[in-house]
Protein backbone atom coordinates (compact mmCIF):
# COMPACT_ATOMS: atom_id res chain seq x y z
CA UNK A 1 0.00 0.00 0.00
CA UNK A 2 0.96 3.47 -1.33
CA UNK A 3 2.32 6.01 1.70
CA UNK A 4 -0.39 7.43 2.43
CA UNK A 5 -1.14 11.29 3.12
CA UNK A 6 -0.31 14.07 5.46
CA UNK A 7 -4.33 13.65 7.51
CA UNK A 8 -4.26 17.23 7.40
CA UNK A 9 -4.10 17.88 3.67
CA UNK A 10 -6.36 14.66 3.13
CA UNK A 11 -9.47 16.60 5.67
CA UNK A 12 -8.56 19.93 3.56
CA UNK A 13 -9.32 17.79 0.34
CA UNK A 14 -12.69 16.38 1.82
CA UNK A 15 -13.69 20.05 3.04
CA UNK A 16 -12.73 21.30 -0.85
CA UNK A 17 -14.81 18.55 -2.21
CA UNK A 18 -17.56 19.05 -0.06
CA UNK A 19 -17.83 22.75 -0.73
CA UNK A 20 -17.59 22.31 -4.27
CA UNK A 21 -20.80 20.20 -4.30
CA UNK A 22 -24.59 20.74 -3.56
CA UNK A 23 -25.51 17.51 -3.07
CA UNK A 24 -23.74 14.33 -1.45
CA UNK A 25 -21.86 11.25 -3.73
CA UNK A 26 -23.19 7.98 -3.67
CA UNK A 27 -20.53 6.92 -0.30
CA UNK A 28 -17.77 8.05 1.01
CA UNK A 29 -14.92 5.51 2.60
CA UNK A 30 -13.49 7.31 5.25
CA UNK A 31 -10.50 5.13 6.27
CA UNK A 32 -7.56 4.99 8.83
CA UNK A 33 -6.69 4.60 12.36
CA UNK A 34 -6.99 8.33 13.02
CA UNK A 35 -10.91 8.33 14.40
CA UNK A 36 -10.56 11.92 15.06
CA UNK A 37 -10.55 12.93 11.61
CA UNK A 38 -12.76 10.13 9.94
CA UNK A 39 -15.86 11.89 12.78
CA UNK A 40 -15.02 15.14 12.05
CA UNK A 41 -15.19 14.50 8.18
CA UNK A 42 -18.20 12.03 9.29
CA UNK A 43 -20.01 15.46 11.19
CA UNK A 44 -19.40 17.32 7.79
CA UNK A 45 -21.65 14.88 5.99
CA UNK A 46 -24.27 14.67 8.98
CA UNK A 47 -24.39 18.65 8.64
CA UNK A 48 -25.25 18.78 4.92
CA UNK A 49 -28.09 15.53 5.60
CA UNK A 50 -29.65 17.59 8.28
CA UNK A 51 -29.57 20.96 6.06
CA UNK A 52 -31.35 18.91 2.78
CA UNK A 53 -33.77 16.89 5.29
CA UNK A 54 -32.40 13.45 4.01
CA UNK A 55 -33.31 10.56 6.00
CA UNK A 56 -29.85 9.38 8.55
CA UNK A 57 -29.42 5.53 9.79
CA UNK A 58 -26.34 5.16 11.70
CA UNK A 59 -25.14 1.68 12.40
CA UNK A 60 -21.94 0.82 14.33
CA UNK A 61 -20.93 -2.96 13.89
CA UNK A 62 -19.14 -2.98 17.19
CA UNK A 63 -21.92 -1.61 19.64
CA UNK A 64 -23.41 -4.14 21.86
CA UNK A 65 -26.72 -3.32 20.49
CA UNK A 66 -25.82 -3.59 17.03
CA UNK A 67 -28.30 -5.59 14.80
CA UNK A 68 -27.17 -6.56 11.08
CA UNK A 69 -30.48 -6.94 9.67
CA UNK A 70 -31.51 -3.60 10.29
CA UNK A 71 -28.40 -2.60 8.57
CA UNK A 72 -29.30 -4.72 5.68
CA UNK A 73 -32.85 -3.33 6.10
CA UNK A 74 -31.91 0.50 5.73
CA UNK A 75 -29.27 -0.24 2.64
CA UNK A 76 -32.33 -2.58 0.78
CA UNK A 77 -35.58 -0.12 1.26
CA UNK A 78 -36.20 3.40 0.61
CA UNK A 79 -36.54 5.86 2.94
CA UNK A 80 -39.91 6.62 4.67
CA UNK A 81 -39.88 10.35 5.60
CA UNK A 82 -37.66 11.90 2.83
CA UNK A 83 -36.64 11.53 -0.50
CA UNK A 84 -33.44 10.10 -0.03
CA UNK A 85 -31.45 8.03 2.92
CA UNK A 86 -27.88 8.73 4.39
CA UNK A 87 -26.53 5.23 6.05
CA UNK A 88 -23.32 5.43 8.20
CA UNK A 89 -21.93 2.27 9.67
CA UNK A 90 -18.85 2.56 11.62
CA UNK A 91 -16.23 -0.07 11.68
CA UNK A 92 -18.03 -2.45 9.06
CA UNK A 93 -14.64 -5.29 8.52
CA UNK A 94 -15.76 -8.19 9.64
CA UNK A 95 -19.30 -7.55 7.66
CA UNK A 96 -17.50 -7.70 4.83
CA UNK A 97 -15.45 -10.77 5.37
CA UNK A 98 -16.63 -14.11 3.08
CA UNK A 99 -18.72 -16.83 4.46
CA UNK A 100 -16.39 -20.00 4.87
CA UNK A 101 -17.14 -21.73 1.28
CA UNK A 102 -16.03 -18.36 -0.23
CA UNK A 103 -20.04 -16.56 -0.70
CA UNK A 104 -19.89 -13.03 -0.72
CA UNK A 105 -21.60 -11.21 2.54
CA UNK A 106 -24.76 -10.38 2.95
CA UNK A 107 -23.50 -6.75 3.75
CA UNK A 108 -21.30 -6.84 0.48
CA UNK A 109 -24.30 -7.55 -1.51
CA UNK A 110 -26.62 -4.95 -0.11
CA UNK A 111 -23.84 -2.12 -0.13
CA UNK A 112 -23.44 -2.53 -4.10
CA UNK A 113 -27.66 -2.77 -4.47
CA UNK A 114 -27.63 0.39 -2.76
CA UNK A 115 -25.08 2.90 -4.56
CA UNK A 116 -25.84 0.92 -7.84
CA UNK A 117 -29.82 1.49 -7.26
CA UNK A 118 -29.08 4.88 -5.81
CA UNK A 119 -31.29 4.84 -3.10
CA UNK A 120 -29.14 7.51 -0.86
CA UNK A 121 -25.81 8.01 0.19
CA UNK A 122 -23.55 5.24 1.93
CA UNK A 123 -20.72 6.32 4.46
CA UNK A 124 -18.67 3.51 5.71
CA UNK A 125 -16.32 4.89 8.47
CA UNK A 126 -13.52 2.28 9.07
CA UNK A 127 -10.06 1.69 11.04
CA UNK A 128 -8.35 -0.96 9.14
CA UNK A 129 -10.61 -1.32 5.97
CA UNK A 130 -8.00 -1.73 3.38
CA UNK A 131 -7.57 1.03 0.70
CA UNK A 132 -7.08 -1.66 -2.01
CA UNK A 133 -10.05 -3.98 -1.28
CA UNK A 134 -12.14 -5.31 -4.15
CA UNK A 135 -15.58 -3.45 -2.44
CA UNK A 136 -13.47 -0.20 -2.06
CA UNK A 137 -12.46 -0.16 -5.51
CA UNK A 138 -16.11 -0.97 -6.84
CA UNK A 139 -17.24 1.91 -4.83
CA UNK A 140 -15.09 4.38 -5.57
CA UNK A 141 -15.35 3.45 -9.64
CA UNK A 142 -19.31 3.84 -9.49
CA UNK A 143 -18.35 7.40 -7.94
CA UNK A 144 -17.17 6.87 -4.24
CA UNK A 145 -14.96 9.17 -2.11
CA UNK A 146 -12.28 7.62 -0.38
CA UNK A 147 -9.89 9.46 2.16
CA UNK A 148 -7.78 7.69 4.14
CA UNK A 149 -6.46 9.30 7.54
CA UNK A 150 -3.65 8.08 9.29
CA UNK A 151 -2.05 8.79 12.71
CA UNK A 152 -0.29 12.20 12.70
CA UNK A 153 3.37 11.55 13.39
CA UNK A 154 4.54 12.20 17.26
CA UNK A 155 8.24 13.00 15.99
CA UNK A 156 9.24 14.99 12.49
CA UNK A 157 9.58 11.51 10.28
CA UNK A 158 13.22 10.60 9.36
CA UNK A 159 13.41 12.44 5.80
CA UNK A 160 12.10 15.61 7.71
CA UNK A 161 15.06 18.06 8.23
CA UNK A 162 14.55 19.42 11.50
CA UNK A 163 14.13 16.28 14.34
CA UNK A 164 13.04 18.91 16.33
CA UNK A 165 9.49 17.02 18.09
CA UNK A 166 8.14 20.35 18.37
CA UNK A 167 7.97 20.36 14.93
CA UNK A 168 6.12 17.59 14.44
CA UNK A 169 3.05 16.70 13.21
CA UNK A 170 1.11 16.09 16.32
CA UNK A 171 2.44 19.82 17.95
CA UNK A 172 1.76 21.56 14.75
CA UNK A 173 -2.12 20.11 14.79
CA UNK A 174 -2.47 20.89 18.56
CA UNK A 175 -0.32 24.61 18.74
CA UNK A 176 -3.24 24.98 15.18
CA UNK A 177 -5.99 23.74 17.45
CA UNK A 178 -5.01 25.62 20.26
CA UNK A 179 -5.18 28.86 18.03
CA UNK A 180 -8.40 28.52 16.50
CA UNK A 181 -9.83 28.97 20.34
CA UNK A 182 -7.46 31.68 21.31
CA UNK A 183 -5.72 29.90 23.72
CA UNK A 184 -2.48 30.74 24.08
CA UNK A 185 0.08 27.57 23.81
CA UNK A 186 3.31 27.60 22.88
CA UNK A 187 5.20 24.69 21.70
CA UNK A 188 6.46 23.35 24.42
CA UNK A 189 3.46 23.02 25.97
CA UNK A 190 2.13 21.81 23.21
CA UNK A 191 4.51 18.70 23.41
CA UNK A 192 4.13 18.69 27.37
CA UNK A 193 0.43 17.98 26.50
CA UNK A 194 1.62 15.26 24.03
CA UNK A 195 3.32 13.61 26.57
CA UNK A 196 0.80 13.65 29.03
CA UNK A 197 -2.00 12.40 26.89
CA UNK A 198 -0.84 10.67 23.87
CA UNK A 199 -1.48 10.24 20.48
CA UNK A 200 -5.19 10.60 20.93
CA UNK A 201 -6.76 13.83 19.37
CA UNK A 202 -10.05 13.58 20.90
CA UNK A 203 -8.37 13.27 24.25
CA UNK A 204 -5.75 15.87 23.04
CA UNK A 205 -8.68 18.64 21.95
CA UNK A 206 -10.74 17.86 25.48
CA UNK A 207 -7.39 18.89 27.22
CA UNK A 208 -7.50 22.43 25.29
CA UNK A 209 -11.14 22.67 25.99
CA UNK A 210 -10.38 21.98 29.80
CA UNK A 211 -7.52 24.90 29.72
CA UNK A 212 -10.04 27.15 28.18
CA UNK A 213 -12.19 26.71 30.66
CA UNK A 214 -9.72 27.44 33.47
CA UNK A 215 -6.40 28.35 34.23
CA UNK A 216 -4.20 27.43 31.88
CA UNK A 217 -0.72 27.83 33.37
CA UNK A 218 -1.72 26.24 36.58
CA UNK A 219 -3.19 23.28 34.64
CA UNK A 220 0.08 22.92 32.11
CA UNK A 221 2.14 22.68 35.64
CA UNK A 222 0.08 19.87 36.95
CA UNK A 223 0.51 18.35 33.57
CA UNK A 224 4.22 18.39 33.87
CA UNK A 225 4.26 15.38 36.36
CA UNK A 226 1.94 13.48 34.49
CA UNK A 227 3.74 13.57 30.88
CA UNK A 228 5.58 10.75 29.47
CA UNK A 229 9.12 11.57 28.60
CA UNK A 230 11.37 9.68 26.24
CA UNK A 231 14.98 8.78 26.59
CA UNK A 232 15.94 9.28 22.79
CA UNK A 233 14.23 12.81 23.16
CA UNK A 234 16.80 13.45 26.23
CA UNK A 235 19.46 12.08 24.44
CA UNK A 236 18.62 14.17 21.35
CA UNK A 237 18.71 17.43 23.29
CA UNK A 238 21.71 17.06 24.88
CA UNK A 239 23.68 15.79 21.86
CA UNK A 240 22.29 18.92 20.31
CA UNK A 241 24.09 21.18 22.86
CA UNK A 242 20.61 22.45 23.69
CA UNK A 243 20.25 23.06 27.81
CA UNK A 244 16.42 24.39 28.00
CA UNK A 245 15.51 22.01 25.91
CA UNK A 246 17.18 18.95 27.86
CA UNK A 247 16.36 20.43 31.00
CA UNK A 248 12.83 20.24 30.30
CA UNK A 249 12.90 16.52 28.16
CA UNK A 250 15.30 15.16 31.51
CA UNK A 251 12.18 16.66 33.68
CA UNK A 252 9.35 15.21 32.13
CA UNK A 253 11.34 11.88 31.47
CA UNK A 254 12.01 11.55 35.53
CA UNK A 255 8.88 12.84 36.78
CA UNK A 256 6.46 10.93 34.60
CA UNK A 257 8.60 7.55 33.57
CA UNK A 258 8.04 6.52 30.04
CA UNK A 259 5.83 4.37 28.14
CA UNK A 260 6.66 0.67 27.51
CA UNK A 261 3.81 -0.14 25.31
CA UNK A 262 1.11 1.24 23.79
CA UNK A 263 -1.43 0.62 26.40
CA UNK A 264 0.13 3.55 28.55
CA UNK A 265 1.81 0.87 31.12
CA UNK A 266 5.14 2.70 32.34
CA UNK A 267 8.48 2.31 33.29
CA UNK A 268 9.50 4.52 36.56
CA UNK A 269 12.25 3.44 38.49
CA UNK A 270 14.85 5.63 38.28
CA UNK A 271 17.52 3.26 37.58
CA UNK A 272 15.85 1.30 34.50
CA UNK A 273 15.49 5.19 33.13
CA UNK A 274 18.99 5.92 33.52
CA UNK A 275 20.43 2.79 31.82
CA UNK A 276 17.86 3.29 29.36
CA UNK A 277 19.09 6.63 28.27
CA UNK A 278 22.83 5.69 28.65
CA UNK A 279 21.81 3.00 26.24
CA UNK A 280 20.94 5.78 23.64
CA UNK A 281 23.63 8.25 24.29
CA UNK A 282 26.68 5.69 24.74
CA UNK A 283 26.36 4.49 20.74
CA UNK A 284 25.91 7.90 19.70
CA UNK A 285 28.64 9.63 21.81
CA UNK A 286 31.36 6.90 20.55
CA UNK A 287 30.17 7.50 16.79
CA UNK A 288 30.35 10.73 17.36
CA UNK A 289 33.89 10.49 18.23
CA UNK A 290 35.04 7.93 15.65
CA UNK A 291 33.16 10.50 12.45
CA UNK A 292 34.94 13.70 14.36
CA UNK A 293 38.83 11.81 14.28
CA UNK A 294 38.01 10.35 10.59
CA UNK A 295 37.07 14.33 9.65
CA UNK A 296 40.69 15.58 11.50
CA UNK A 297 42.68 12.95 9.57
CA UNK A 298 40.95 14.47 5.97
CA UNK A 299 37.48 12.87 5.81
CA UNK A 300 34.45 14.76 4.67
CA UNK A 301 31.53 15.07 7.39
CA UNK A 302 28.74 13.09 5.53
CA UNK A 303 31.08 10.11 4.86
CA UNK A 304 32.80 9.96 8.17
CA UNK A 305 29.80 9.56 9.54
CA UNK A 306 28.25 7.08 7.89
CA UNK A 307 31.57 5.04 8.07
CA UNK A 308 31.14 5.43 11.72
CA UNK A 309 27.78 3.63 11.68
CA UNK A 310 25.27 6.90 11.76
CA UNK A 311 21.99 6.06 10.67
CA UNK A 312 21.22 8.40 7.60
CA UNK A 313 17.98 9.98 9.64
CA UNK A 314 20.08 10.65 12.60
CA UNK A 315 19.91 14.35 11.48
CA UNK A 316 20.89 15.10 15.10
CA UNK A 317 23.86 13.44 15.32
CA UNK A 318 25.29 14.27 11.90
CA UNK A 319 24.71 18.03 12.54
CA UNK A 320 26.51 17.77 16.32
CA UNK A 321 29.49 15.72 14.65
CA UNK A 322 31.06 18.35 12.51
CA UNK A 323 30.36 20.95 15.23
CA UNK A 324 32.37 19.15 17.81
CA UNK A 325 36.34 18.27 18.02
CA UNK A 326 37.70 14.60 19.25
CA UNK A 327 38.57 16.12 22.29
CA UNK A 328 35.15 17.34 23.18
CA UNK A 329 33.67 14.17 21.84
CA UNK A 330 36.08 12.16 23.91
CA UNK A 331 35.04 14.33 27.05
CA UNK A 332 31.46 13.24 26.45
CA UNK A 333 32.18 9.51 26.30
CA UNK A 334 34.18 9.42 29.73
CA UNK A 335 31.25 11.63 31.59
CA UNK A 336 28.88 8.92 30.28
CA UNK A 337 31.73 6.23 31.36
CA UNK A 338 32.12 7.85 34.79
CA UNK A 339 28.09 8.07 35.32
CA UNK A 340 28.26 4.15 34.54
CA UNK A 341 30.88 3.38 36.39
CA UNK A 342 29.42 5.31 39.67
CA UNK A 343 25.50 3.43 39.10
CA UNK A 344 27.41 -0.23 38.75
CA UNK A 345 29.44 0.60 42.12
CA UNK A 346 25.56 1.60 43.89
CA UNK A 347 26.15 5.33 43.74
CA UNK A 348 22.28 6.56 43.30
CA UNK A 349 21.96 8.53 39.70
CA UNK A 350 19.16 10.97 39.17
CA UNK A 351 18.20 13.52 36.89
CA UNK A 352 20.43 16.10 37.85
CA UNK A 353 23.78 13.93 36.51
CA UNK A 354 21.82 14.38 33.23
CA UNK A 355 21.24 18.06 33.77
CA UNK A 356 24.78 18.54 34.59
CA UNK A 357 25.76 17.02 31.34
CA UNK A 358 23.55 19.11 29.70
CA UNK A 359 25.32 22.03 30.99
CA UNK A 360 28.53 20.48 29.86
CA UNK A 361 27.68 19.23 26.73
CA UNK A 362 25.84 22.71 25.98
CA UNK A 363 26.60 24.43 22.45
CA UNK A 364 27.95 27.87 24.27
CA UNK A 365 30.30 25.23 26.46
CA UNK A 366 31.49 24.15 23.58
CA UNK A 367 32.10 27.05 21.73
CA UNK A 368 34.33 28.09 25.00
CA UNK A 369 36.59 25.37 24.83
CA UNK A 370 37.36 26.27 21.38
Amino acid sequence: MAKEPDPRAEFAQFESELAGTNGLAAAYVLRGPERWFRDAALERLLERARAAEIEICRHDAKDAEFALQRVLDDLTSFAMFATTRLVVVHEPEALLKKSTNGDEASFAKAVRSFVKGRRGTLVLSADSLRSDSALVKELVAAGAKLHSFRKLYEKPPAWFKNPDPRSGELVEWLLSRARARSLPLTPDAALLLVHATGNELAALDDQLSALASGDAREALARLTSAAAGSPAEVSDALLAGEVARAARAIETLFQGGMRKDKDGVRETKGEALVAITLGFLRPRVRAGLAAAQAIELGAQPEAAATEAGVAPFDKTLRSAIAQRSPREWRAMLDDLLAIERRSRQGAEIDANEFVRLALRWSRKAAARAR
